[in-house]
């Protein structure tokens, strides 16, 4: 079994690249309707044992307790790569001898199947990787006691690529559609819209960034 991992910053603050198209309380309930998304599509995974949500944003904790998954507490907005091992330390006390599936949390499009497909991956491979369309990395998994710092953020596949290659590790690179999309940008928003129209994301953006983008 695998323990999954989401690490989200919420508030007016985040997608700042979205800024064009989003308001700040916009990009706010963006953050939040792309949280659940990926919870709903974790909860269909029959590979994961456990889903974490590590956040500085409150409102974004709460969302994940309803759901059924833990929250960790960042207690500063650090950056997803502090986020992340932040969560790996907890989460490896309470799970030693579960894999772990890393994502950021900008990811509506995720499936359930592709996200099985990685865990079971890690049955037979120390990390999984799964490169996003921007270079960077969708999902990072680790098989437990594997090491690996993440690295995510611009260009990180490379790193990470980099990193595994000093390590020798066997790594299995899981290329799929759902954990490639990630949202950063005004036109990833269109991209919900046409590939994932009956998320609860598109349903967000229906009649607030729809009309922008097209016209």
């Amino acid at each position: 079994m695998a323990q999954a991992v989401i690490a989200v910053r919420g508030g007016p603050d985040a997608k700042s690249r979205c800024a064009e198209a989003l308001s700040g309380p916009d990009r706010a309930g963006l953050t939040a309707a792309m949280l659940e998304d990926m919870l709903d599509a974790i909860a269909r995974c029959p590979e994961i044992s456990q889903t974490w949500v590590v956040t500085p944003t409150p409102e974004l904790a709460e969302l994940a307790q309803r759901y059924g998954a833990r929250a960790i507490a960042q207690g500063e907005p650090e950056g997803v790569n502090a986020a992340f091992r932040q969560a790996i330390a907890e989460v490896s006390e309470c799970a030693p001898y579960d894999a772990m599936l890393l994502m950021p949390g900008d990811l509506p499009l995720l499936q359930p199947d592709e996200l099985t497909a990685a865990a079971l991956l890690l049955r037979t491979h120390a990390v999984v990787m799964a490169p996003a369309l921007d270079r960077g990395t969708g999902l990072l998994g680790l098989r437990a006691g594997a090491v690996l710092p993440p690295a995510f953020g611009a260009d990180s596949f490379k790193r990470h690529s980099a990193a595994v290659g000093k390590r020798g590790l066997p790594v299995a690179i899981l290329a799929t559609g759902s954990l490639s999309r990630d949202v950063d940008r005004p036109e990833d928003l269109q991209g919900v819209l046409e590939q994932g129209p009956a998320t609860k994301t598109a349903a967000f953006l229906r009649g607030r960034i729809q009309p922008r983008i097209s016209s």
